[in-house]
């Protein structure tokens, strides 16, 4: 994966979180952007990354918590 795409992609910025997040922080903060974006909510269709904004889709909230959950299987 090239690392532009792995910068926009990091999971910690897609779901808003710090690296320090504990695993009921990674969970609820998944759970809620995934209802936010079946909802539509504005504030939740984009997130920042150092690589500037980038769009935040379900697919892309279920990777990030799927890496999280087994960094040794990503």
């Amino acid at each position: 994966m090239a690392l532009r795409q792995r910068w926009l992609e990091n999971p910690f910025f897609v779901l808003g979180l710090a690296p320090s997040a504990t695993r009921p922080e990674l969970e609820r903060a998944g759970q809620r952007l995934l209802a936010e974006l079946t909802i539509g909510r504005q504030s939740a269709l984009e997130y920042d990354t150092p690589m500037g904004r980038n769009a935040r889709t379900p697919e892309l909230v279920r990777q990030a918590l799927a890496e999280l959950r087994d960094p040794a299987g990503a």
